[in-house]
């Protein structure tokens, strides 16, 4: 149904891939939806690195002389013209049964997805099949000057998630400079400022207003945990760790922050959320 970007125009430094891992993560265990995760990079690239330690993701990587996984199993089938929705959940890896999968990317087409036409063809027949084999559809479009399949995700994606940060002069050359924003022009679009420091005078408020952002705008915190957690690749336990557990007394900083975005997002598509008797058995589970 709905294809959300995650996408940065900086070349790093706002933490938009990690953001892109986890904000589906989020949606899944809070909203009675399913839930794709996807990107425009070539395979173990990007959002896979946050999840690549579990045993399904080692069978992938294993998979190198017949790749029957992700992008390739998917472009076989567009090929042959037997593309559909199901096809796109019969080639992605569960992450939480039911609720998340990971369609992981290429390692056949080119040594990146994202820099050939041909990627981006088949990176548009993905979405448009995945939009009707899940209510959410959660794509990295990477940093900086989008490729081809990177420029196929933001053309198709019914909302865009911006990754900025706190450097003003960073942001001035951003909002100011001709045409860089142009891949998103007419799209509706939300904010994540990474590493945010409330501290800081580049406030949430003060820089929607210095630059005239209209969307929602998220403060997502620094967070050595997550940092951890992306290091070892275990950032799926380390987010459901952050919700609080039963009762939800010790709610995370970032899975808040994280929380805040989804639930913006919740309402502008009108996900139904998870009742809180099944929350509360989730969390003892």
């Amino acid at each position: 149904m709905s294809l959300i970007a995650v996408w940065s125009p900086l070349k790093g430094g706002t933490g938009s891939t990690m953001l892109a891992a986890a904000l589906p993560i989020v949606l899944a265990m809070e909203y009675q939806i399913r839930v794709l995760l996807t990107h425009g990079g070539y395979a173990g690239e990007r959002v896979e690195l946050a999840y690549s330690d579990r045993k399904e993701m080692k069978m992938m990587d294993n998979a190198l002389s017949f790749p029957d996984q992700g992008m390739d199993a998917l472009e076989r089938l567009s090929t042959s013209g037997r593309l559909n929705p199901e096809n796109v959940r019969n080639y992605s890896v569960p992450l939480i049964a039911g609720r998340l999968d990971l369609l992981g990317g290429s390692r056949v087409l080119g040594t990146d997805l994202s820099a050939n036409e041909q990627g981006a063809t088949l990176m548009s027949r993905v979405l448009e099949a995945s939009r009707q084999s899940y209510d959410v559809t959660i794509a990295d479009a990477g940093n900086g000057e989008p490729g081809a399949a990177d420029r196929a995700i933001l053309n198709a994606a019914d909302l865009v998630v911006i990754g900025i940060h706190q450097n003003l002069r960073s942001l001035d050359a951003v909002f100011s400079k001709v045409g860089l924003l142009e891949e998103v022009k007419g799209k509706p679009c939300f904010y994540s400022i990474g590493r945010y420091d409330r501290e800081c005078s580049a406030t949430l408020q003060n820089i929607k207003r210095r630059f005239g952002l209209k969307g929602y705008v998220a403060g997502v915190p620094y967070c050595s945990g997550m940092t951890d957690a992306w290091n070892t690749r275990t950032v799926l336990m380390y987010m459901q760790r952050s919700r609080g557990g039963f009762g939800r007394k010790r709610w995370g900083s970032l899975y808040l922050a994280v929380q805040g975005l989804a639930q913006e997002i919740a309402e502008e598509y009108g996900l139904p959320a998870v009742p809180a008797k099944a929350r509360a058995m989730h969390a003892l589970g």
